[in-house]
């Protein structure tokens, strides 16, 4: 521990199961004595900088080398950690670089406190290092109990949205992903740990708690699944507050789902984000994916036939291997189907160390460019049918931010940017609203509702 405090940033890259974790990494070096700052904000030099890093995509570690060198550059002095799935996954490229000081795995990330500890001396941080900057283990080599705990809390520099940790891990391993490999087997998160956490972003005024991790729909903490985590937040947690749903792989579970949010009277945000990945069955084959066309048409329908004006968004890779011209307008046709709220639309981007890699039949060039165009237009006109549907609608606006012209703005639980204008203070309340008209800007004016959800 540190007798004079000392400042930290982290820089985060990546998904919003990174975010949860710079939140815990947050905390425990608060704990070691260290005042966090953002990096961006303040002109301060830091002591310490943590970069919680992305390996999704080969163009996400590059990102990573970026970030870390231009940090080394910009602050020579500081002692840089490096983490997350770059470390654990692509730890090898990063041996021999000299831009940062401490190298750190996934599973090493709740072992922080332990693991800097013998870099501290009484006022500084040493950069003659005690031990080699490579990781202790392995990324292969996880604990066999698949309930963890983290044991710590969350701490957000915000007040108005929390990401809540409650899973790790993944065992699908399609064709395309890195992430079973950085992450590990599926462990879910220790349930009174999990209320807890949630518990504590509550009582610090958070309005909106998102629960993530790489497969949540599979959160199972010794036979209580996700339906019954949310049972026990909706119960055991008192407060003024809403659940929302990260990224969640489509699953069994997803019917039972489904009528949990219809039940909870606007306490779960009428959204789901539901990885697709293609519209054709050829190319989910191919991908190693294990939803087909008609399962996840069903589950919209299912969806859509509960809550009608749920939030339904995706995402969608363009340019498989493989990926005929016939196949692209297949999946054209199955995603105007649907009807998306939302897409994120990305070419595919070979990653080493997964089968898709060494795949032939790579879309590149000005094929992909058209494609790509194509989805974007589509996409457009998804996204412009369901902003015409919620006209007239009322939701649950939580406002972030107040604009110099006078507008509170947020998002509603059904995931729209809304803005109401309003003299007194909104910030740290949940404001029942009336959709009235979009702007050309994307964001939908409101008004204040007196309608109770």
């Amino acid at each position: 521990m540190l007798n004079e405090l000392k400042t930290a940033g982290i820089v985060t890259l990546g998904c919003r199961l990174n975010q949860a974790d710079t939140a815990l990494l947050g905390s425990r070096l608060k704990k070691l004595g260290f005042r966090l700052e953002s990096l961006q904000k303040n002109k301060t030099i830091p002591d310490l900088i943590v970069v919680n890093s992305c390996a999704v995509t080969a163009v996400a570690v590059k990102k990573t080398r970026h970030a870390v060198k231009a940090l080394r550059t910009k602050y020579p002095g500081a002692f840089i950690v490096l983490t997350g799935c770059a470390a654990s996954v692509d730890h090898g490229e990063f041996n021999d670089c000299s831009d940062f000081d401490l190298l750190l795995n996934n599973e090493e990330k709740k072992d922080l406190i332990h693991i800097l500890t013998p870099y501290l001396t009484k006022d500084c941080i040493r950069k003659n290092t005690p031990e080699q900057k490579t990781c202790k283990c392995m990324p292969e080599q996880y604990p066999e109990n698949r309930i963890f705990k983290e044991n710590e809390r969350s701490s957000f520099s915000f007040h108005t949205r929390g990401i809540l940790k409650i899973q790790e891990g993944c065992e699908n391993f399609c064709t395309y992903c890195i992430v079973p490999y950085a992450r590990g087997p599926e462990r879910s998160r220790d349930i009174q740990e999990t209320l807890d956490d949630c518990k504590q972003m509550v009582d610090s005024g958070i309005k909106e708690i998102v629960l993530s991790g790489v497969n949540i729909c599979n959160y199972n903490c010794n036979g209580l699944n996700l339906i019954g985590l949310f049972e026990k937040i909706l119960t055991d947690i008192p407060g003024d507050f809403r659940i929302r749903l990260s990224s969640t792989e489509p699953g069994a579970i997803l019917p039972d789902l489904i009528r949990c949010i219809k039940n909870a009277n606007g306490r779960i945000c009428h959204f789901l984000h539901l990885p697709l990945q293609n519209g054709s069955d050829k190319t989910l084959k191919a991908m190693g994916r294990h939803c087909f066309t008609q399962e996840y048409q069903e589950y919209i329908q299912l969806a859509r036939e509960m809550i009608p004006d749920i939030h339904i968004g995706s995402d969608l890779i363009v340019g498989f291997p493989g990926e005929s011209r016939k196949d692209f307008e297949d999946s054209c046709k199955f995603i105007e189907k649907i009807s998306f709220s939302n897409l994120h639309v990305f070419p595919y981007s070979p990653r080493s160390g997964t089968p898709a890699a060494l795949m032939p039949g790579r879309v590149t060039g000005q094929e992909l460019d058209d494609r790509l165009r194509i989805m974007d237009e589509l996409k457009k006109q998804m996204f412009s049918r369901y902003m015409q549907m919620m006209e007239g609608n009322t939701e649950l606006l939580l406002p972030e931010k107040k604009t110099a012209d006078g507008y509170w703005e947020g998002w509603t639980g059904n995931y729209i940017r809304c803005r109401v204008k309003k003299d007194t203070d909104l910030s740290g309340r949940l404001i029942p609203i009336r959709f009235v008209r979009m702007t050309e800007k994307g964001i939908y004016d409101a008004e204040i509702s007196d309608k109770i959800l």
